[in-house]
């Protein structure tokens, strides 16, 4: 089994997170559930039907809040409207398919449940109290298939059509080229852009066949702002800051926006200009994180990182928006679910872990390092050190030790494993690496790798 190794900030602990989906390919085929977005062609008919559901959608979900507000606020009574009663009173949310409405009614339920668990201290995470749900931002709706005799009511039609139950054959555009004869669907979410673009999120459960042998064994890499990445092997990673780039077109856009009259037709106009501009940043920053975070699962078997607090970055004013436009944990997100389907290990290290400030060679830690000071000389054994390169191959080097500490010969990780201190490297000496059929030996740079 894969697994994603997580160094907790606050504790310095060890975390394992074992994914019950995904299985040990045999004989080069394996399944696991991920989620796939497509982009929809709708026609005209289709397009007001679509337009249609997420205005229900919407109404049901801000209707049934309205009312257990309402409730809450005045008698402090926890009610549960009836959906079928909406249906009654409003004829024209028949006209639309049932299980939009269901799902957005569940939705709204879920979020008032979790509010109160975090109230009454049931949920660590603090969640706040449900908000009306705006037309325009964040327009979606969810149906899950269900079986028919004719087989399952989402399905794929001649690679080129997805079925949905009262939309009928909706045109799409395969971006990834999936045999969807080996994909089965369980849900499908509409959602429409600022844009005016429909896309489809699609759960499923796909067959894989495909098992790119790693080149290399490890990697170790540190992420910044001037630089986007610097591995231990001295490759860097440009930062491309899109926003940056189109800041000077987004102000301008925005000065035009607020001369026009609210709502008119030139105020829509730039308004879906504006949001344009924002889109090609976001679709350039996915191309960008999705191209280097797939090339470095594929060629290294072994991958770590920094689990670095982005929440505690954003307080500095002066590389907050220059910390937003990398975008850091998303780029470690698609890392960790490419990571699980080609079968590599991930791990990432403590938040304090004083990576640039250790010298990979000797272990001296430099505590006077500041933040302007690219390089140093370390006092002990002499040498010339790059800030970033040397915070890579600490970082590797820690992960490669928090591998042998905590893997359990070929027989994989054992569950019933306690969370142990990381600690911190004092003395980098050669140190046996014992991971699921290979064996790593590592000293400075250099790694060696064995069946």
């Amino acid at each position: 089994m894969v697994r994603i190794l997580i160094i907790g900030n606050e504790f310095k602990r060890l975390v394992i997170v074992y994914n019950p989906i995904s299985t040990e390919p045999a004989n080069g085929i394996f399944s696991m559930k991920k989620g796939l977005e497509i982009r929809l062609y709708p026609s005209k008919e289709q397009r007001v039907l679509i337009d249609r559901t997420l205005g229900c959608s919407r109404f049901v979900y801000n209707h049934v809040l309205a009312l257990k507000k309402e409730l809450w606020e005045k008698y402090k009574l926890s009610f549960n409207p009836n959906l079928k009663s909406f249906k009654e009173e409003w004829k024209f949310l028949t006209k639309v398919p049932s299980q939009a409405l269901a799902n957005s009614y569940m939705d709204c339920m879920t979020a008032f449940n979790n509010f109160f668990n975090s109230l009454k201290g049931k949920s660590k995470a603090k969640q706040k109290f449900p908000k009306f749900h705006k037309k325009g931002q964040k327009d979606s709706f969810r149906i899950a298939a269900t079986k028919t005799s004719k087989g399952y009511d989402i399905r794929i039609e001649d690679y080129e059509h997805i079925k949905v139950p009262k939309l009928g054959s909706i045109k799409f555009r395969n971006y990834n080229k999936i045999d969807w004869s080996k994909v089965h669907i369980y849900n499908i979410t509409i959602k429409k852009t600022t844009t005016n673009k429909y896309f489809a999120s699609l759960c499923v459960e796909i067959e894989e066949t495909t098992y790119i042998e790693p080149k290399f064994d490890a990697c170790g890499f540190d992420l910044g702002i001037k630089d986007f990445a610097i591995f231990d092997s001295g490759e860097v990673i440009e930062n491309p800051k899109y926003y940056r780039k189109t800041e000077y077109r987004i102000k301008k856009t925005q000065r035009q926006l607020s001369k026009c009259k609210k709502f008119s037709k030139n105020y829509k106009k730039v308004q879906i200009k504006l949001a344009k501009l924002h889109e090609k940043i976001r679709n350039q920053r996915k191309d960008f994180q999705h191209k280097w975070s797939r090339r470095i699962v594929n060629e290294n078997q072994v991958i770590v990182s920094e689990d670095l607090n982005v929440k505690g970055m954003l307080k500095n004013h002066k590389l907050a928006k220059s910390i937003q436009d990398a975008s850091f944990g998303s780029f470690c997100n698609m890392i960790a679910y490419k990571a699980l389907e080609q079968h590599r290990q991930y791990v990432k290290i403590g938040t304090f872990y004083p990576s640039s400030k250790l010298c990979h060679c000797c272990g001296f830690k430099y505590k006077g390092l500041k933040l302007e000071e690219r390089f140093w000389t370390c006092p002990e054994c002499g040498t010339y050190l790059d800030r970033d390169n040397n915070a890579a191959i600490n970082i590797l080097n820690e992960g490669l030790r928090i591998l042998s500490r905590n893997t359990v010969g070929s027989a994989g990780m054992d569950k019933s494993m306690k969370p142990v201190d990381t600690g911190l490297v004092t003395n980098l000496e050669q140190e046996p690496v014992i991971t699921r059929s290979l064996t790593a030996c590592h000293s400075g740079k250099s790694l060696i790798f064995s069946e």
